[in-house]
């Protein structure tokens, strides 16, 4: 088994975010007797028919969500890259508060210590490739 971080799970939709919300309960309320498929049929109706302002909400909701899962997916792909080139990924809880800017961390093989870096002066640094 890989002591690799899972991958980041990707965010619910904007049409999801409504249907578990308040879309099922109004189609159940309105027919009771409807199954899972028919309750799904007559949402994407009401999806579709609803008009842009009422899917706003929902739409913001799942645009920011999707935003915090590309920040994830970036950093769990930077602990890939640590990994894959035999350096342990650092401990979450030696991260600082990730509402910050973004921030890396440097590994430093002389006291196998990990230093933050900005992204983006770890981006322009010159490689010896």
């Amino acid at each position: 088994m890989s002591s690799r971080v899972a991958r980041p799970k990707r965010p619910t939709n904007a049409f999801m975010l409504w249907l578990n919300s308040s879309g099922r309960e109004l189609i159940k309320s309105e027919h009771p007797e409807f199954k899972v498929k028919e309750v799904s049929v007559k949402a994407g109706e009401l999806w579709r028919s609803m008009a842009a302002e009422d899917k706003s909400v929902w739409q913001e909701s799942a645009s920011e969500a999707m935003e915090k899962y590309k920040k994830e997916v970036e950093q769990w792909k930077f602990q890939v890259e640590l990994e894959m080139h035999g350096v342990p990924a650092p401990s979450p809880s030696r991260f600082p508060d990730s509402s910050g800017p973004d921030t890396l961390f440097v590994y430093d093989s002389k006291d196998k210590s990990f230093s933050p870096i900005c992204k983006d002066c770890y981006l322009n640094m010159p490689r010896s490739d």
